[in-house]
């Protein structure tokens, strides 16, 4: 009787035994696999943490003047880095957090070909900016060769417009009793001077009457003058000495003017400049002497 009251007893302690082995066997396997899904969260979520900041750097390389742009990048880096906190935090669903990280994946790329376009765009603008910068310097370049060839053509015309006298002769001239007159080179007895001289030919200038004016100036450097006459000489307003109407028919043609008379020992030794001017400018020079 009691060998089979101590094997039932042993019988339950065995089955007691067997039943926590069972329980401790099935609690350690749950323990294995809640430090595996740990590590594995873990992992995951490191990698995860990872992903993020190498998405963020990518974020950081995107540079742009568009303003606009600028904005929209600005915002999906906050938004990375409102990811971020909560990672740390292990406030997160890991599924909803990978959608948005997809998401601005995604976003970046959209930026990155924009910036692109806007960079083609860029260069392309300054390349027609430089074409019609070049443009434009040719353009000034030829219309500054035009007028300069346009001043140089109405200078050319100008000068070509203006008679031009030469072969200059010039000397005192003495006045007897009964009209007759005796060249002298003597300053105290000439009682007027003479300027001859050739008007020469010129096709260009509108022929008919010229005035042509007679200047001449004394070795005390003030103009011969038997009246109060003046005749404007590159705009300036100057005694002459006297004045000649002259046919003028686009040929050669011999001028002489002959001088206001002047008083007895009026005249003094020296050189005579001597100008011949027509439609206001100095068309000839000489120089006459008198002993």
């Amino acid at each position: 009787m009691n060998n089979k009251i101590y094997i039932a007893v042993i019988v339950v302690l065995l089955g007691i035994v067997a039943y926590l082995g069972y329980t401790v066997n099935k609690k350690q396997q749950e323990i294995v696999y809640i430090d595996k899904e740990n590590n594995t969260i873990i992992s995951e979520r490191d990698g995860f943490a990872m992903e993020l900041e190498q998405l963020r750097l990518s974020y950081d390389t995107l540079s742009t003047d568009n303003e606009g742009l600028k904005a929209e990048i600005a915002s999906s880096r906050e938004e990375i880095e409102a990811i971020e906190r909560k990672v740390k935090n292990s406030n997160y669903d890991i599924a909803k957090a990978r959608k948005e990280l997809e998401t601005l994946r995604t976003l970046m790329k959209g930026y990155i070909h924009q910036i692109d376009s806007l960079q083609q765009e860029n260069e392309r603008l300054v390349v027609e900016r430089d074409a019609a910068s070049e443009r434009a310097m040719t353009a000034e370049e030829k219309s500054q060769q035009l007028e300069a060839d346009v001043n140089v053509r109405d200078q050319v015309i100008s000068k070509a417009s203006v008679l031009v006298a030469g072969e200059f002769t010039g000397t005192g001239v003495r006045e007897r009793s009964g009209g007759k007159q005796d060249e002298t080179d003597r300053a105290n007895r000439a009682t007027y001077l003479k300027s001859c001289f050739t008007l020469r030919k010129n096709s260009i200038i509108k022929p008919g009457t010229k005035n042509v004016y007679l200047l001449i100036t004394g070795p005390d450097g003030k103009v011969l003058s038997g009246k109060n006459e003046k005749v404007s000489v590159s705009g300036q307003e100057i005694s002459y000495s006297a004045l000649r109407q002259v046919d003028y028919q686009n040929e050669d043609i011999d001028v002489c003017i002959y001088s206001h008379e002047f008083p007895d020992k009026a005249l003094t030794k020296g050189n005579y400049a001597v100008s011949i001017v027509e439609s206001g400018a100095v068309i000839g020079t000489t120089t006459l002497v008198l002993k």
